[in-house]
């Protein structure tokens, strides 16, 4: 880390007299998490020993000595509902933080720099009203445009996909957050309605691999808190309803060699070149086992169709037509949701696609693929398949990975659902 960019952001800080630090981090499974501490606190060996120390637990679930929170100075940015307060998005001293396995990927192939862009897909609602009692458990949502969706007591078609003004009530909020982003120096590309009632998109603009996972965690804490902010509630569960469709993630890669985008190739008259077929074949070979990063939750498997209509690669992946170029050619890897831990997602998805070049991999857009249908499926296919990883998350962290998602597992067949109570309440 630059030593000039440090002193800058600590002058800004004291020129500005912000008073207070967010320390911003990622746990092992995804989850945003904070300590708050005083701005005169922080000095240049904050950057490199770290601001504060707290439990293995928060960050790796496991028992253990305490980790330390290591600031990055370049994710400066502040707090915009909060004036008096800035934010820094740490790295920690875990053997397996996520962020730091990122980075290490990046690190290990000095040929190919990565860039990455995603769609988001996430809903608003006025309410989630939970029920946990000893009876039942269970979740339900209530928002204004499901009102708006009713006259005179008959279901009446709601906001669609680029739905404009009165039938998109969540509009104010959507460009909220696209003001936050801006203020926190996340470049958004385009906002709108999705197809599912309530539901919506942010696209982020493609940037370096470890800063596009930085973005997408800021954009969700975002999102949330410009919803809390107005008494409503942002949610990027993948399955919100049976009738809704489910949320997504869209991820899209470029490499770059030289200055020149490595998936471009002007002369071959192909949509990519030899070194991004290669990538895609990666991609391809390993994306059962991917799906236990890019599809990891239960509910990630609700919509049996979405894996169905999977089974061709070309509902896997996408290579979206250029509009400028060289510099916008990319692979869309489309099956993923918003539970990803970004961190862990981008990196497992960017070393199957370094398999693929190394291994100088056939690709074949004709190939049928069968999508995990669960996540016990998912976490089967990674045990088998994972030698792509090595170098990247270690064996202990990817055990540990496996043992936490089918802990999720176990307790989601023990509590008992609405479907299932009138499915057999009468067999």
């Amino acid at each position: 880390m630059a030593e000039d960019n440090i002193e800058g952001v600590l002058e800004r800080i004291n020129a500005d007299r912000y008073r207070w630090v967010d320390i911003q981090y990622t746990d092992f499974l995804g989850f945003f998490k904070t300590v708050t501490i005083p701005a005169k606190s922080l000095d240049t060996d904050s950057f490199k020993e770290g601001v504060f120390s707290v439990d293995r637990k928060s960050v790796s679930y496991t028992d253990g000595d305490s980790v330390t929170l290591i600031p990055d100075a370049g994710t400066f940015a502040v707090i915009p509902w909060e004036p008096s307060t800035v934010r820094f998005i740490a790295s920690t001293t875990s053997p397996v933080d996520p962020r730091n396995t990122l980075g290490k990927l990046l690190s290990r192939d000095q040929k190919l720099a990565y860039s990455i862009g995603t769609e988001v897909d996430f809903y608003i609602v006025d309410a989630m009203v939970t029920d946990s009692s000893k009876f039942s458990y269970g979740a339900y949502f209530d928002a204004r445009e499901l009102a708006m969706s009713q006259y005179d007591g008959e279901f009446q078609q709601g906001a669609r996909r680029f739905e404009t003004m009165n039938a998109d009530v969540g509009r104010a909020i959507r460009l909220q957050i696209g003001d936050y982003a801006d203020l926190c120096g996340v470049d958004v590309a385009a906002m709108h309605h999705e197809k599912g009632r309530l539901q919506h998109e942010v696209a982020l603009g493609a940037v370096p691999a470890l800063k596009a996972a930085d973005n997408l965690m800021t954009v969700k804490h975002l999102a949330k808190n410009a919803a809390m902010l107005v008494g409503a509630m942002a949610t990027f569960v993948p399955k919100i309803s049976d009738s809704e469709p489910m949320s997504e993630l869209h991820i899209n890669i470029s490499a770059w060699k030289g200055g020149e985008n490595a998936f471009f190739d002007m002369e071959s008259g192909k949509p990519l070149s030899q070194a991004g077929y290669y990538f895609l074949a990666g991609i391809a070979d390993h994306m059962r086992a991917l799906s236990a990063f890019l599809l990891p939750s239960t509910l990630s498997y609700k919509d049996l169709t979405n894996v169905e209509k999977a089974k061709g690669l070309g509902k896997v992946y996408r290579i979206p037509f250029p509009l400028r170029g060289e510099r916008d050619k990319r692979i869309e890897y489309r099956l993923a949701d918003p539970t990803a831990n970004p961190y862990l997602a981008y990196a497992a998805l960017l070393a199957a696609g370094q398999d693929g070049i190394s291994k100088k991999l056939s690709f074949d857009d004709r190939r049928e693929v069968m999508p995990p249908r669960s996540l016990a499926e998912s976490l089967s296919s990674l045990l088998s398949d994972h030698d792509f990883l090595k170098g990247v998350l270690s064996d202990d962290a990817l055990h540990l990975y496996v043992e936490l998602k089918e802990k999720d597992i176990k307790e989601s067949y023990s509590h008992t659902s609405g479907f299932e109570i009138t499915r057999y309440q009468n067999i």
